[in-house]
Parts: C-alpha cells; sequence; structure tokens
C-alpha cells in the first residue's frame, strides 16, 4: 500500500477534467438540508472520507457523483457483506430522512482527474488513492491537500467509483468555490430540480430505489409504516 508521504519537490502537473455548466450532479443527502450544501466539518483521525478538509488544510466538501446509481452506491453500499446467496441488504435505517437529489451545474469547473492510470501515475500515484478503504482515509487525505497544493486552479477531483466502476464520483472544494464564484457560491453554483428529488423513506421512494438496486443484488427489506 503506497502511503509514502506525497513528493517534497514535484515537476509534474495532474491532469486537468473540465466539468461543464448544465451537467447533473447526484447526491444522496440528509433532507434538512439543502442538497446543495457543502460540508463544513473537518475530518478527524481516523474518522472523515476520503478527500475531507482537515485541520492541517481546512474547506468545506462536496461529494456527488455523474449519475444516480454512482451516488446511491456510494453512499448506500459501503461495508455491505453478502448473504450465503450473494445478496446484500441495505437496512431501513440507512434510508431515514435521505433524500436523492439531481442538481445542474452552472458554471464550468476545472477539476484534477484520477480517473486513468495515466491521471494517477502523473501525480506519483496508482489506484490505492481511490480505491482504499476507511482506514486508508488518513493517507488519502493528506494526498488531496497535497493535490490542491500543487494545482491552485482545481475545484475540486474526479475519479472512478469504489462501489460502482465505471460511474465517476466527485469532490468539490468550498474554498476553491467561494474565491471564484462569490461568497454565495452553493447557490451560484448549483441548481436544485425539484422533478429529481426523490425520498428515499417515503413508500414510493423506498420501491423505486429496490428496482434500482436489484441488479447489484442489493435489496431493501419490506417496512410496515412509512413516514
Amino acid at each position: 500500500m503506497p502511503v509514502a508521504e506525497p513528493p517534497v519537490h514535484f515537476d509534474g502537473q495532474p491532469n486537468r477534467f473540465l466539468l461543464r455548466r448544465g451537467t447533473c450532479l447526484w447526491r444522496v443527502s440528509s433532507r434538512p438540508y439543502s442538497a446543495r450544501s457543502f460540508k463544513p466539518t473537518l475530518a478527524g483521525v481516523p474518522a472523515g472520507a476520503r478527500f475531507d478538509g482537515s485541520a492541517d488544510d481546512p474547506y468545506p466538501y462536496y461529494y456527488s457523483a455523474l449519475d444516480e446509481t454512482t451516488a446511491l452506491s456510494e453512499t448506500l453500499l459501503r461495508n455491505l457483506i453478502p448473504d450465503e446467496r450473494g445478496r446484500r441488504l441495505v437496512p431501513l435505517a440507512a434510508l431515514a430522512g435521505r433524500q436523492l437529489s439531481g442538481l445542474t451545474l452552472t458554471r464550468d469547473l476545472n477539476l484534477i482527474s484520477l480517473i486513468s492510470g495515466q491521471d494517477l501515475g502523473a501525480i506519483g500515484q496508482d489506484a490505492w488513492l481511490v480505491t482504499g478503504h476507511g482506514a486508508d482515509y488518513e493517507h488519502t487525505r493528506k494526498w488531496g491537500h497535497w493535490l490542491r497544493g500543487q494545482a491552485k486552479w482545481a475545484h475540486g477531483f474526479i475519479w472512478e467509483s469504489l462501489r460502482n466502476h465505471g460511474g465517476l464520483a466527485v469532490v468539490l472544494f468550498g474554498d476553491r468555490c467561494a474565491a471564484d464564484f462569490g461568497a454565495g457560491y452553493e447557490r451560484i453554483l448549483l441548481h436544485e430540480v425539484t422533478e429529481l428529488t426523490v425520498d428515499l423513506d417515503d413508500k414510493d421512494g423506498t420501491a423505486w430505489l429496490r428496482e434500482v438496486l436489484k441488479n447489484y443484488r442489493v435489496t431493501i427489506p419490506p417496512a410496515r409504516r412509512y413516514r
């Protein structure tokens, strides 16, 4: 596992990915909060996710995906253990208070691409950076912070989803977006599309989700009562 420190001297340049305005970003979030809200919480050690801000490099962050199944997979399929028939179960508690939202991007954003082997090789890394699990996140965050320092132009990263190969996951940096688009960057950058919002914990939403996940051999138990 390549957990060595990032390079002290780096003479390369991360590969750039242009995320164009009009792109739909998909996110699973808690319903009391706006789907376009960046998360201000700083990662602790070992808590936190792959590319969160931390005390060493504080910034609000926003995880999303370029399709709905990747957003659902990245959020709901973590740490699910298949049963003896190879099926996985999402507990109803994991859906409580959550919604899937589609949001339209209103500005072009420059991301660091971590999608291909060439992209990862350009920064002196390999697939570990985007496939390592929770125990590695302290180290992936350190590499992420180093990458931000190498590319002051970057509004975020994009990489292939660990839990839905072929799908693309995104993290955006609130400080970089605020610098380029102003204090109201969340409202400026992301337009919520009401028709693309699904409450995952009501009867219709759970039925829809069960249908979406069945090809992943993932199911949701029936509930006697919905909100």
